[in-house]
């Protein structure tokens, strides 16, 4: 017999089975570093993600520095509002039950910040001045009230008394 038909007819060698093995524990290799490379690659994307959020929350954001306009209408409307808390009406109610028909109030300034108030004008004579004083150091809204200023005026023969009065508003 042949060589050739010989080796055809022997039976194949039994080694085969470590081939296979080998082959497929190199597939199982490849699967285990492929998986084991996607979920590292998954971690990395999260991580950079997070670092990118903190990232951002870290970073100041940039307000615009207002305009002219925005500042003027800011101060406006801290006036309006500094305007709408000041109490008037206990201002005005003390000022009219303290005057009297001789008194001639010519001048009010108010201080909104520092919660005084000046009153000028004319009285009639020292006496009638002192009784306004008096009275108006006693209503509920003031404190702290005094006479800045005074000076006899002559107009056509009608002496009266000019003033100046200063007071603290209480709050």
């Amino acid at each position: 017999m042949n060589t050739d038909l010989l080796r055809y007819l022997q039976p194949r060698p039994r080694h085969s089975w470590r081939l296979w093995t080998i082959v497929v524990l190199l597939l199982a290799l490849v699967g285990w570093i492929g998986f084991a490379t996607y979920k590292e690659s998954q971690d990395t994307d999260h991580i950079f993600a997070r670092i990118d959020k903190l990232r951002v929350a870290q970073q100041k954001s940039i307000i615009p520095a207002p305009t002219p306009q925005e500042e003027a209408d800011a101060k406006k409307w801290a006036e309006l509002r500094i305007e709408r808390g000041f109490d008037w009406e206990l201002i005005f109610s003390a000022v009219e039950r303290a005057t009297r028909a001789d008194i001639e109030l010519l001048e009010f300034q108010p201080d909104k910040s520092s919660h005084t108030i000046t009153l000028g004008g004319e009285a009639k004579n020292q006496k009638a001045l002192v009784t306004f004083l008096t009275a108006l150091a006693s209503q509920p809204g003031f404190h702290n009230v005094h006479l800045t200023h005074q000076q006899a005026v002559v107009r056509d023969r009608l002496e009266t008394v000019s003033f100046e009065i200063k007071a603290n508003l209480k709050s």
